[in-house]
């Protein structure tokens, strides 16, 4: 169930969806706070996970939201926090040709949210971002880095592949190089790797980064 992120008390985040990778909220006049979380603190790409930022990104869309940044829960909470590990292999494993197609279009709907013209997104890149996760992360129309970073495409090594349109998105943000370098290539980047190749805008140390957003969100 998603719950109306907009009634949330200023200043203070509220559950939106709750499972295995939940996801908080925050909100103000056009503008609105996403963050993912998880007891393990790696923030999975289930399918449940996928349906309910798909549903929450169509009601900010229709709420006025403008300005939509999304990043760990965590760093509401002022702390460091992974962005995501990925789809769940648990849940990528037991798909079969038919299971597999749907899946991926759940990923790939809630990527082309984040590249939607009606407003501008920022997707926040720390700790970990990995596979589906840096897929994720590469859709954001800003990125930012935060020191720390492990960002990577490493199932690729094992012939897996999410279809979350990783494969389209990050030669337009990389360039073919780029993108063969974390497919191919199977780098791992840090903060500053990822700024040289064109992964994120910017990068920021971990406590400049709560006041750096919300200062962005509210602009």
């Amino acid at each position: 169930m998603i719950e109306n992120s907009m009634d949330a008390t200023p200043g203070r985040p509220r559950r939106v969806f709750d499972g295995p990778t939940s996801i908080d909220s925050l909100g103000g006049p056009g503008w609105a706070w996403v963050g993912l979380r998880s007891g393990d603190g790696l923030n999975r790409l289930r399918t449940e996970t996928l349906e309910a930022l798909d549903r929450l990104f169509i009601a900010l869309r229709w709420s006025g939201v403008r300005r939509l940044a999304l990043s760990s829960a965590h760093w509401m909470d002022g702390r460091p926090g992974h962005l995501s590990a990925g789809a769940d292999l648990h849940q990528v494993g037991a798909l079969d040709s038919v299971a597999a197609d749907p899946f991926s279009r759940r990923g790939q709907r809630v990527m082309s949210h984040l590249l939607w013209p009606g407003w501008e997104s920022l997707t926040v890149l720390s700790g970990v971002a990995m596979g589906g996760g840096c897929d994720l992360a590469l859709h954001g129309q800003r990125r930012w880095g935060v020191r720390g970073l492990k960002m990577a495409h490493p199932a690729a090594r094992h012939g897996i592949l999410t279809g979350f349109g990783g494969t389209a998105r990050l030669p337009e943000v990389l360039g073919e190089g780029g993108a063969a370098r974390l497919f191919r290539g199977f780098e791992h980047w840090d903060a500053d790797q990822a700024l040289q190749a064109g992964a994120v805008d910017r990068v920021l140390e971990a406590e400049e980064l709560p006041s750096a957003l919300r200062c962005w969100l509210s602009s």
